[in-house]
């Protein structure tokens, strides 16, 4: 059963529409943005929210009421009754179980939805071509609900794909993570065969500009807690390092190719051909200078005069 945690409160200056609506719950109950809630609606139906604002308020008229009730400004002064108080949430509309799109009314329970009603009211329950995207968390304490996200794989990559966008704060080596995570879900539901036709197949180019981060990602990681390892298991994916993974390193006339590997580390994987040393010779390349200089300004033409 799910836990009822407000009502559904329509005022004259806020009043519910279609789009969204406003409920009350208790001041120390704990919501975040994005969390998903239910409020029952017309003809038995369940009209799903997501929470997109949330308030305090109490009985005091302005700032100043505050301020007096605290001694005229002493922050030590402990009042002898607290002031009445709440929280007031705004939900923006998700849906409605039956496709009924008047407003919440007045007075309806609002609760919190389970793992399959979040799924249904995100639209995540209806993704064709599964690839995991990750995890939801909603909820604190014995509310939590954990749940998988996935992408629509034809969506990302083969023919009808298109291309995607990771945004985040420079240095934290998260969108490089994000980006491993979701280069590692596509070769293992590919490499499974899991609702992948026989006959497709997949390959990766990466281009190396982290340092030593992607050189060492068919190794495994022993560093993974139990947590991790439910989460991949959740996401019905294994924990295990890339396969069939090939290094190519920039020749040097020294040992160790120009790279900031380990040399041990470059020369084992050499030793187990899953490394080699590549370089740019004239005669092999010669027609493909011109990409090689593709993106130069050059607005005197001196680059395409020495390329010609």
């Amino acid at each position: 059963m799910n836990k009822i945690i407000g009502k559904v409160a329509a005022t004259e200056k806020a009043p519910t529409t279609i789009d969204e609506f406003y409920f009350w719950t208790d001041k120390i109950r704990i919501l975040h943005p994005f969390d998903v809630v239910k409020a029952e609606h017309i003809n038995s139906s369940i009209t799903y929210g997501i929470i997109e604002e949330i308030s305090h308020i109490t009985d005091a008229a302005s700032y100043l009421t505050s301020y007096i009730s605290s001694d005229f400004g002493d922050v030590s002064f402990k009042a002898n009754t607290d002031r009445i108080g709440m929280n007031f949430v705004k939900a923006k509309v998700l849906g409605n179980t039956e496709n009924i799109y008047t407003p919440v009314l007045d007075g309806s329970k609002v609760s919190l939805a389970n793992g399959e009603e979040v799924q249904v009211a995100l639209g995540l329950d209806e993704i064709k071509n599964p690839l995991p995207a990750g995890y939801l968390e909603m909820y604190e304490g014995d509310d939590k609900v954990t749940l998988p996200v996935n992408f629509n794989s034809h969506f990302l990559i083969g023919p009808e794909g298109s291309h995607l966008n990771i945004s985040g704060i420079s240095g934290l080596a998260a969108k490089t993570s994000y980006s491993m995570f979701l280069l590692k879900a596509i070769q293992y539901k590919y490499l499974n065969k899991i609702d992948i036709k026989p006959d497709d197949t997949v390959a990766f180019v990466i281009f190396n500009v982290k340092g030593r981060d992607l050189l060492a990602i068919d190794e495994k990681n022993n560093e993974l807690c139990d947590n991790d390892k439910n989460i991949y298991k959740m996401l019905e994916l294994d924990e295990l390092p890339f396969k069939n993974v090939k290094y190519f390193y920039p020749h040097s006339n020294a040992d160790h190719p120009n790279t900031y590997a380990n040399k041990n580390d470059v020369k084992y994987q050499i030793d187990q051909n899953r490394a080699y040393k590549y370089k740019y010779i004239y005669e092999y390349d010669k027609d493909s200078l011109e990409l090689l200089f593709s993106n130069i300004d050059d607005p005197t033409g001196t680059m395409d005069s020495i390329i010609n």
